[in-house]
């Protein structure tokens, strides 16, 4: 529906949101080490207060497997990701949403029913039914009218979809460097002298 102002309603009506919907993969083959130090923060504030947290229980082996599950179900999100998007773009930048418009006759000094482009060679094919054409070119105006709504709205769905798998990757990252900080304490951690001497 149109307003007053010729305007659709939809501000994204015949936009291009390819730019907003990025090719994904996974980067890690196996999750690095526990034994390795956790990686300083790029941005954000250190503080020397530290919270009291109480006894701390890690079982790194079921904190490892938890996330390995979760990087083998981000590798089957993404690989199914990147199907949908390869069929989006075929969708968004190809003949899908309706016919083509019908080519314009060709005309050489004869009647307007004489012949029609003919790209594979031969004699020429006889011209279609001009209602056949009329109808054609209707039903390309409409599949041209919905391409123009149809194909920002999945774009922008696909770019949804990679950010929410952005933020898993973000979240097994952290799963990871919680593993890692873990291991740095345990290995910083030492027992603190006798207060005195042990006496019987």
């Amino acid at each position: 529906m149109s307003d007053s102002h010729g305007n659709d309603g939809d501000p994204d009506a015949g936009k291009d949101f390819y730019d907003l919907v990025p090719a994904m993969g996974v980067t890690w083959n196996t999750p690095p080490s526990f034994n390795l130090d956790p990686s300083s923060p790029a941005v954000g504030q250190t503080s020397s207060d530290v919270a009291d947290s109480g006894p701390i229980h890690f079982e790194a082996a079921t904190v490892r497997a938890t996330e390995n599950t979760l990087l083998a179900q981000s590798r089957n999100a993404v690989s199914d990701y990147e199907w949908l998007r390869g069929q989006v773009d075929h969708a968004a930048h190809g003949q899908f949403w309706g016919p083509p418009h019908t080519a314009s006759t060709i005309s050489s000094g004869q009647d307007s029913a004489s012949i029609t482009p003919n790209p594979g060679g031969g004699s020429p094919a006889p011209a279609p039914d001009s209602q056949d054409k009329d109808d054609q070119n209707t039903l390309a105006d409409i599949g041209d009218e919905f391409a123009r709504h149809i194909n920002p709205a999945m774009q922008k769905a696909l770019a949804m979809q990679s950010n929410a798998l952005e933020l898993l990757g973000d979240y097994i990252a952290m799963i990871n460097a919680a593993g890692q900080s873990y291991a740095h304490v345990d290995k910083a951690a030492g027992f603190p002298e006798p207060p005195g001497p042990v006496t019987h």
